[in-house]
């Protein structure tokens, strides 16, 4: 038999492709970014196979964001490194003890 559901990699691929006239219309150097977006979305894809829902973009822009949020982190690691007393934003600290709730099954 063969595989009746898109894997995520499939579908962050056709949400690409869904966005193809958009990319022609950015400026060359935005298209580069668009692509980069979608290669974090990619990046995630087993992770975001686990999240089961309605509209998979909702993942795909959450994993974009990951990406976006770690290369943040990233740089206000370095410049923390580099200017000790500046103040490098709430990202670099951790996060407060708790967890998020747990899903109740329903839409």
């Amino acid at each position: 038999m063969g595989r009746t559901v898109a894997t995520m990699t499939q579908v962050v691929d056709q949400e690409a492709a869904n966005f193809s006239q958009f990319r022609r219309a950015l400026r060359k150097e935005d298209q580069e970014i668009l692509d980069r977006l979608f290669a974090a979305a990619r990046h995630h894809a087993a992770p975001a196979a686990y999240q089961s829902h309605a509209s998979p973009f909702e993942t795909i822009l959450l994993a974009m964001l990951l990406e976006l949020g770690k290369a943040v982190v990233g740089l206000q690691r370095r410049l923390a490194e580099l200017e000790p007393s500046s103040d490098v934003g709430a990202l670099t600290e951790p996060p407060p003890a708790r967890t998020l709730p747990a899903a109740s099954g329903k839409p």
